[in-house]
């Protein structure tokens, strides 16, 4: 059991539920955050949701530059302050989501659960060289699912066509102050040399629409997707190579074939 006293409380703040606030605070975790990151002095390094700054003083010993971004203008302020003679760190307020990102090399972050989905596939379409981040354990387990797994489904296929995904750790709900209903882990995405996919609309479409049928088999769930097309259906389907399995079972690999044949017979 982890005994601390929040920095938040120390300074009369409270977390707030509405924007989803559990803080980290095992020092342990942090330090393994850091160093699965692998960063050094020529990093700069991007932290979501830096809360009272525990783990952005960490990053800042090991890193050349830290930028944090605080949604919570209370927390923000602290941070500001916190970090006011430090010359290497850079407080930005507001939602991840909807601000314009600088640019980084690294990222080093415990998000919060409710941003999870849309800022993975946010950090995906930036440039970078590591990400590390703490999420939700069931979140995790799918985004390193493998093919034909209860877990595996379009959130897995999707960031496996960007990057490779390593599931490092385990973390205890009680690492957090106040504790979630659930435990976390530490997930370290690398970016890969994407396979060639004509048209990458195409293949989010495809994705998207296939695992509405999961457990079908993928002739007859594209059937069904090529109707749209109307009678050049059947024929379209013709001109695909299929592999005899479901929906759950067909690999990143095999996705990325499918949308190119489509989009070849589409032409």
């Amino acid at each position: 059991m982890i005994i601390v006293e929040p920095e938040f409380i120390t300074h009369g703040l409270r977390p707030r539920k509405k924007l989803g606030q559990h803080f980290l605070v095992d020092r342990n975790v942090m330090r393994k955050l850091v160093e699965v990151a692998e960063l050094g002095s020529a990093d700069t390094v991007f932290e979501v949701g830096a809360g009272t700054g525990s783990l952005t003083s960490m990053i800042q010993k090991r890193a050349g530059r830290v930028i944090a971004i605080e949604k919570d203008p209370a927390l923000t302020n602290l941070l500001r302050r916190k970090f006011a003679e430090s010359n290497n760190v850079q407080i930005i307020e507001g939602d991840v989501i909807k601000t314009r990102l600088p640019k980084f090399n690294k990222i080093v972050s415990s998000p919060p659960y409710n941003i999870s989905s849309k800022l993975v596939f946010l950090l995906l379409k930036k440039n970078f060289e590591i990400l590390v981040l703490v999420l939700q354990k069931e979140f995790a387990e799918r985004l390193v699912a493998q093919s034909g797994s209860e877990n595996y489904g379009r959130l897995t296929v999707m960031v496996s066509h960007k990057a490779y995904t390593t599931l490092i750790d385990i973390v205890p709900r009680h690492a957090f102050y106040p504790s979630p209903k659930v435990d976390s882990a530490i997930v370290k995405l690398t970016p890969k040399e994407p396979r060639k996919v004509f048209d990458e609309e195409l293949f989010c479409d495809l994705v998207r629409e296939l695992f509405t049928q999961r457990r079908r088999r993928l002739q007859k769930a594209l059937l069904h997707l090529l109707r749209r097309y109307g009678d050049r259906g059947n024929m379209l389907l013709r001109g695909l190579s299929i592999p005899e399995k479901r929906v759950y079972q067909t690999t990143v690999e095999e996705f990325e074939n499918l949308a190119n044949e489509l989009y070849e017979t589409l032409r």
